[in-house]
């Protein structure tokens, strides 16, 4: 009888060892698995946020753009209200906008970026036409204008060179 329960009890510890490892194994899938699915979801939200970071800025490019354009149809409507009728604009946005292009402009400057983007326009100028004894090529000409003309929209009080 002793021969029959160790075989039996021997049996039995291989059945409950094997149910062990079976049980390791699916819990060794659920964790590889989790983990990579964990990845998965990290990545997702990476995506996400520069997706948003990207159409964030671009909101903010358009913005920009929008309140160039209204100074410049303010400027050549020759008044807010005449430029609000034409454009279909109330008085308000018209205003919004051209504050908005005021904060830009006092941001630009306060940075320095404006003095260091108009020496970028005059490289990019020069680079762009050949210099010759009579000035910059048409290329360079236009490129100088622009950032002058953009600069003339809007008054601006001017700080003394220090």
């Amino acid at each position: 009888m002793t021969s029959r329960n160790n075989e039996s009890v021997l049996s039995r510890k291989q059945r409950l060892r094997d149910k062990q490892r079976r049980q390791l194994k699916v819990l060794d899938a659920v964790e590889k698995h989790e983990k990579k699915l964990a990845t998965i979801q990290d990545e997702k939200e990476r995506k996400i946020a520069a997706i948003e970071k990207d159409a964030a800025d671009e909101a903010a490019t358009v913005e920009k753009e929008m309140a160039k354009t209204i100074v410049e149809a303010v400027d050549v409507f020759g008044s807010q209200q005449s430029a609000a009728d034409e454009l279909g604009l109330s008085l308000r946005e018209i205003r919004r906008f051209l504050n908005q292009e005021d904060e830009d402009e006092a941001a630009e400057a306060s940075d320095g970026t404006d003095g260091a983007k108009g020496a970028a326009d005059a490289q990019a100028g020069a680079a762009e036409g050949a210099v010759t004894e009579d000035g910059p090529a048409a290329g360079g000409a236009a490129a100088v204008t622009s950032s002058a003309a953009a600069s003339d929209v809007v008054p601006t009080a001017e700080v003394p060179a220090a």
